[in-house]
């Protein structure tokens, strides 16, 4: 699973104008989550299996949008726990990372500075059907939008199937 980008998907905007597309990450996380399992609603194991990856002090640096902000060069440094329990018929994963950034704004304004948490849980009884949550919270303290906060919250129920539409599914992002 991949959700170590602040933002994933800078080609689309949502109503408030906002880069950020959680609801198409959680998505792609639990069915990338599926994949990786090798399961299929027909798949059996014995019994339940947990495993648990973590990092601590871990340091990436990409292009994006910083939330609220604008373009930047952002660089990361994080710790990060992930734990996945995988059944006979399905498996329950949550994700928590947790850090700071600084953003060279390509507008030349300037380096942001702050904290953010990224949280996720899926869910599957029968590795056909599931349910996801996904958070993201930040804050700028120094640096071209100090103060800024945002906070996104996604979820989706419905068909892990890749392309299938959720019976429901929200995200809600703001700034303040």
């Amino acid at each position: 699973m991949n959700t170590r980008r602040l933002v994933e998907d800078t080609d689309s905007n949502d109503d408030e104008g906002t880069p950020v597309r959680a609801i198409r990450l959680g998505m792609a996380a639990a069915a990338l989550t599926v994949a990786a399992l090798g399961m299929t609603g027909g798949t059996a194991w014995a019994q339940a299996q947990p495993s648990t990856t973590t990092e601590h002090h871990a340091t990436e640096t990409f292009h994006d949008e910083l939330p609220c902000v604008g373009p930047a060069t952002i660089t990361l440094t994080y710790n990060e726990v992930e734990h996945t329990t995988t059944t006979a018929t399905g498996f329950h994963e949550t994700f928590t990372q947790t850090g700071t950034f600084a953003a060279i704004l390509d507008d030349g304004s300037g380096t942001a500075t702050g904290k953010f948490t990224i949280w996720s849980g899926f869910n599957t009884a029968d590795g056909v059907n599931g349910e996801g949550t996904f958070t993201f919270s930040g804050h700028v303290n120094t640096g071209p939008g100090a103060g800024t906060n945002w906070h996104d919250t996604a979820h989706f129920t419905g068909p892990l199937v890749e392309g299938a539409n959720p019976k429901v599914a929200f995200d809600r992002f703001r700034c303040f």
